[in-house]
C-alpha cells in the first residue's frame, strides 16, 4: 500500500465512478421481486448484516426431522460464574440495539445456541439445568460436571487452550474444551455443522488450531472499501451521518456524535460473534499508517470499552503505533526529543513501557503493538542511525515485562538498497536473522517479536510468487500477512473469492533445506508459518481487514466470504478453499444444492479471472496511481518503483522484469531448487513468467501459441468468465432474496464493464510494443460462422459486435457455427430476418479456471 494525492488526471475517472455508484444504488433499491415459488429463506429486504450467522431456517423436512430430536435443549452449566474483566463501569449497548452484552464466553455460547438453534429449527429451544436426550451441553472440566464425567482427561489434554471436541454421548451432544473461549469456538463449530447440513448424530470431532495468533489488522479508514459511502465524496468512502466509514466509532460527529465509544453498537457485537465463529483471537484496530491519537488517554478509555465488549469472544486488542510517538507534544510533559529515539537506550524503552503500562491498566489483556517503520514515509529506527533489528528489539524490551508482543512489518523498499524493489526486504532483514549472537546462536530479533511479512514480495497483487523470506528467516518468528480487503483485487466492486489464492500460497513448496542442504520433509509456506518446518514455537497469521459501517459490513456481499475464508485458513491452513466456499454459501445464502453449486462455481474461478484480465502470466502492478483500481500500464510516477512501467519493462522485444541470474538476481533469494527453476524461462511456471523474465513476444508457450497470442487470450478469458458469472447470477433470481440479489447484480454489471476496461487498455498498450496483429481464431471461445455458404471468421474476441458483409440475395440465416474448441457449445440466440439485420450467437466452454461465455453480435450488412 502506498499513499498518493489524487492527481487531476484521475478526476474524470473519479467522477465517473461516482456516477456509477449512484446507478448501482438505484438498481439495488429497485431490485425486482422474486418470482413466484422463490425459495430464499431470507426476507426480501435482508441486508446481509449478520454475515454467515443469519442462521437460515432449515427447509429440508427430512433434515429438520433429523436435527430436532438431537438439539432439543441447551445445557451450559455455570454460564456466568466466571465473568471476564470489565473496565468500563457503565458499559452499555446503543439505545434500541438488538444485540446483547455478555459477561463470559460461556454465556456467549449459550446465547449463540439459543439464537442459532431457535432460528434454524423454527422453535424456541429451552435452556435447561439437567441433561436429557437431545441436549447440547457446552462446558469445560472446570465449569461442567457433564464434561468432567463424560470426557476423559486424556482427550482434553490434546486440545490445548484453544482446541475443542464435539462428541455424541448417550443420546446427547457434548461440546468440551479446556477454556471457556475454546468452548465458544466449539459451539460455533457445532452450529456450523447444522448450518451446512452435516449429520450430528454420531459426532466425534476434534479441532485444534495450527497457528497461535490469528489476527485481523483493521485498516480503519485508509483503503476502506466497506464504508457506507457518502456519495458526495465518491464511492468506497465513509461519512454518512457523521461517521468516517470505519467499523468502530471514536470521533463521529453530527447525528452520530452520541454513537461513539464507549457506546457499543450492534455491529460491534455482530463482528465479535463472526470473528469468534472462525477462531480469530486478535484485532489490531487501526491502520498501520498510524495516528498517535490511538494512544492518548481519551482514546485508551474508548478502546477499553471496546475491549470489554469483545473480550467474552476471545478477541484481544492491539494497536498500530508510530515509532516517533514519544516526540508528540500531546503527551507533554512525558515526551522525548528526537535525539532520544535511540532504541537501545533507556529513555526510548522506558517511554514505551510507560505508555504500554497505561494501556494495560485499562485493557489487562492488551496484546501489543504493530509497527510500520521506515516505509512509505513512516518514521523508524533508520532515521536515527539504527536498523530494523534495533528498533524491533527496543520496542520488544519495553513491552516484554508486560507480556506483550511486537509485530514489526517487513514491508520496506528503500531504493538505496537495490534497484529491484522485490529484493530489498530480504536484503535488510536477512542479515539480522543470520547474525551470530554471543552464545553462538543465530538471529538477533527478540523472542516476543514477529516479523510480519506479506505473502508476496511486492504488495498484495492478485498473484505473486511467495515471499522468499518464508523459509529464509529460520531464526526469527514470522507472521504471514494476507490481505482480506481487496485493495488490488476489485475493492468493493469486483467479486473475487480469495480462498484459492491463499490455498496456493500456503501450499507453495519453499524448497527449504536443513543446514546440510537436505530438503526439509515439511517445507510448504504453511509449514513455515505454523512452525512445523523450522521449529518456531510462536506462530501467527494476520489478515488486513475489510470491515466498515456498510450494512453488510464488508462493502460487497461476496467480500464476506474472504473474511470467513481467512478465519478458517488461519485456524487450519490445510483446509480446501472449495469446501470453505461451500460452507460459507450454505451459511450465507441457501441450503438448496442447485443454488449452492452455482454460487460456489462462480466463486471458485473468480480470483483467477481477476488475475487474467488485470495481470496475467506474471505481469505485476499495472495499476494507475491513487486508488489501485484502474489500469495504468503506461504510467511512470514520482517513484520508479510505484510505476507500472517499472514492472512491465515493455519494449519491442517483449514484456516483463528479468529477475533471473542474468537480470536483477532476485531469484537467488529462494532456496537452490527454486532458484534453478526460476532462472530458466522454460521451467518457470507460466503464471509467474513475467515476475522472473522479460518474455519475448514470440516465445512459445505451453499451449503452442506465441506469448503475444496467449497473453491476449488470457485478458479475454478473464472478461468472459465475468460475463458467465453475470448470467449465472441472473439465473438465481428466484432463489435469492431481492435486496441482496439486486445489489450483487449491480456490482456484477460494473465488474464486467471494468474488466473490459482492463482488457482493452492493457492489450492496446502492449500492442504498441509487440507490433503484432490481434489473435483471432485460436481462442477458447473463437468460432467461425456460415451464412449463405460463406464462412466468416477472424473475430477479435475483445469486441462485442462484428459487421458481416452478406452478398445481396443471400439468406441471412446462420447455417453453421464451428467452435475452435471442440468442447465448446453454442446457442444461436437470434437469427437475422433480413439484410440489414442482426444475429446473436453465444459460445460457452470451460477454461482452465472455469466456464467462459462469449456473446457475438453480428450486424449483417
Amino acid at each position: 500500500m502506498h499513499v498518493l494525492p489524487v492527481r487531476p488526471a484521475r478526476l474524470l475517472a473519479l467522477l465517473t465512478a461516482l456516477a456509477l455508484a449512484l446507478t448501482m444504488l438505484a438498481v439495488a433499491s429497485t431490485a425486482p421481486a422474486k418470482a413466484a415459488g422463490g425459495s430464499s429463506p431470507y426476507p426480501d429486504d435482508y441486508d446481509g448484516s449478520q454475515m454467515w450467522l443469519g442462521y437460515r431456517p432449515i427447509e429440508d423436512e427430512r433434515l429438520l426431522a433429523a436435527y430436532r430430536p438431537l438439539a432439543s435443549s441447551i445445557v451450559v452449566e455455570n454460564a456466568t460464574a466466571n465473568p471476564v474483566h470489565r473496565h468500563t463501569d457503565d458499559l452499555a449497548m446503543e439505545p434500541g440495539g438488538t444485540e446483547k452484552l455478555v459477561t463470559s464466553s460461556l454465556e456467549a455460547a449459550r446465547e449463540e445456541l439459543t439464537r442459532g438453534l431457535g432460528s434454524m429449527l423454527g422453535t424456541d429451544i429451552p435452556v435447561a439445568d439437567e441433561v436429557s436426550p437431545g441436549a447440547v451441553v457446552v462446558g469445560t472440566p472446570t465449569s461442567s460436571e457433564v464434561v468432567r464425567s463424560e470426557i476423559p482427561s486424556r482427550d482434553l489434554d490434546r486440545l490445548g487452550s484453544e482446541g475443542y471436541l464435539i462428541r455424541s454421548v448417550g443420546g446427547h451432544t457434548v461440546v468440551a474444551a479446556n477454556t471457556e473461549v475454546a468452548a465458544l469456538y466449539g459451539t460455533f463449530g457445532f452450529l456450523r455443522l447444522m448450518q451446512t447440513g452435516e449429520p450430528i448424530s454420531r459426532l466425534d470431532d476434534v479441532e485444534v488450531p495450527k497457528v497461535q495468533d490469528r489476527w485481523i489488522d483493521n485498516w480503519d479508514v485508509e483503503r476502506l472499501y466497506a464504508g457506507n459511502a457518502d456519495t458526495a465524496k465518491g464511492p468506497n468512502t465513509g461519512g454518512l451521518a457523521g461517521e468516517d466509514g470505519s467499523i468502530f466509532n471514536f470521533a463521529a460527529t453530527g447525528e452520530s456524535a452520541d454513537r461513539n465509544l464507549p457506546v457499543i453498537l450492534d455491529r460491534y457485537i455482530t463482528v465479535a460473534r463472526a470473528l469468534a465463529s472462525v477462531g480469530i483471537n486478535g484485532f489490531n484496530i487501526n491502520n498501520v499508517n498510524a495516528r498517535n491519537t490511538y494512544i492518548t488517554p481519551e482514546y485508551i478509555e474508548q478502546e477499553a470499552a471496546l475491549a470489554d465488549a469483545l473480550r467474552p469472544y476471545g478477541i484481544k486488542l492491539a494497536l498500530s503505533i508510530r515509532y516517533d510517538a514519544p516526540t508528540d507534544q500531546r503527551f507533554a510533559p512525558d515526551t522525548l526529543t528526537r535525539d532520544q529515539l535511540d532504541p537501545t537506550k533507556a529513555p526510548f524503552r522506558d517511554w514505551w513501557n510507560r505508555r504500554a503500562t497505561m494501556i494495560q491498566k485499562a485493557i489487562p489483556d492488551f496484546a501489543g503493538f504493530t509497527v510500520k517503520a521506515n516505509s512509505e514515509g513512516q518514521p523508524g529506527p533508520q532515521d536515527f542511525g539504527f536498523d530494523h533489528g534495533d528498533g524491533a528489539n527496543g520496542m520488544a524490551a519495553a513491552v516484554e515485562p508486560l507480556g506483550m508482543q511486537i509485530k514489526w512489518r517487513t514491508f520496506v523498499y528503500n531504493a538505496d538498497v537495490d534497484e529491484d524493489r522485490l529484493k530489498r526486504a530480504y536484503l535488510e532483514f536477512g542479515p539480522i536473522d543470520d547474525e551470530v549472537q554471543p552464545d553462538g546462536s543465530r538471529g538477533r530479533i527478540a523472542d516476543n517479536v514477529f516479523l510480519q511479512t506479506k505473502n508476496g514480495p511486492l504488495d498484495f497483487q492478485a498473484r505473486e510468487p511467495f515471499n522468499p523470506m518464508f523459509g529464509r528467516m529460520e531464526n526469527t518468528n514470522q507472521a504471514i500477512e494476507l490481505q482480506i480487503t481487496q485493495e488490488y483485487t476489485g475493492q468493493s466492486t469486483m467479486l473475487a473469492y480469495l480462498g484459492p489464492m491463499w490455498q496456493e500460497i500456503f501450499h507453495a513448496d519453499t524448497g527449504a533445506t536443513d543446514e546440510s542442504g537436505r530438503l526439509l520433509p515439511k517445507r510448504k509456506v504453511g509449514h513455515i508459518v505454523d512452525g512445523t518446518a523450522q521449529g518456531q514455537e510462536r506462530t501467527a497469521i494476520v489478515g488486513v481487514g475489510n470491515l466498515g459501517n456498510a450494512d453488510n459490513l464488508t462493502g460487497h456481499h461476496f467480500s464476506q466470504s474472504n473474511l470467513f475464508a481467512f478465519g478458517r485458513m488461519a485456524w487450519d491452513w490445510t483446509l480446501d478453499s472449495r469446501g470453505i466456499a461451500e460452507d460459507w454459501t450454505r451459511m450465507t445464502w441457501s441450503g438448496d444444492s442447485r443454488t449452492v453449486n452455482k454460487i460456489v462455481a462462480m466463486m471458485m474461478g473468480s480470483w483467477e479471472s481477476v488475475v487474467s484480465y488485470q495481470t496475467p502470466l506474471g505481469i505485476g502492478h499495472q495499476f494507475g496511481a491513487d486508488i489501485h483500481y484502474e489500469p495504468g500500464p503506461e504510467e511512470t510516477l514520482a517513484r520508479p518503483d510505484w510505476s507500472p512501467t517499472y514492472y512491465n519493462q515493455a519494449d519491442s522485444v517483449g514484456l516483463g522484469y528479468d529477475r533471473s541470474a542474468s537480470g536483477s538476481g532476485y531469484s537467488a533469494q529462494y532456496f537452490p531448487t527454486l532458484t534453478e527453476r526460476f532462472d530458466d524461462i522454460e521451467t518457470t511456471p507460466e503464471n509467474l513468467l513475467m515476475w522472473f523474465h522479460h518474455v519475448p513476444w514470440g516465445h512459445e508457450m505451453d499451449s503452442g501459441r506465441p506469448f503475444w497470442d496467449e497473453l491476449v487470450y488470457r485478458y479475454q478469458m478473464g472478461v468472459q468468465y465475468v460475463t458467465w458469472m453475470r448470467r449465472t447470477w441472473d439465473s438465481l433470481e428466484p432463489s435469492i432474496d431481492a435486496r441482496r440479489f439486486g445489489e450483487v447484480k449491480a456490482k456484477l454489471a460494473q465488474h464486467e464493464a471494468d474488466a473490459e476496461m482492463w482488457r482493452n487498455e492493457c492489450v492496446s498498450y502492449w500492442q504498441t510494443f509487440s507490433g503484432r496483429e490481434m489473435p483471432t481464431d485460436d481462442g477458447p471461445t473463437s468460432i467461425a460462422v456460415e451464412i449463405g455458404g460463406k464462412t466468416y471468421d477472424g473475430f477479435d474476441l475483445s469486441l462485442d459486435a462484428y459487421a458481416l458483409d452478406v452478398p445481396d440475395g443471400t439468406s441471412p440465416r446462420i447455417t453453421a457455427v464451428v467452435p475452435a474448441d471442440p468442447r465448446a457449445t453454442y446457442d444461436i440466440v437470434e437469427q437475422a430476418g433480413s439484410v440489414p439485420g442482426r444475429a446473436v450467437v453465444e459460445v460457452e466452454t470451460e477454461g482452465f479456471f472455469g466456464p467462459l461465455l462469449k456473446r457475438y453480435v453480428f450486424d449483417l450488412e
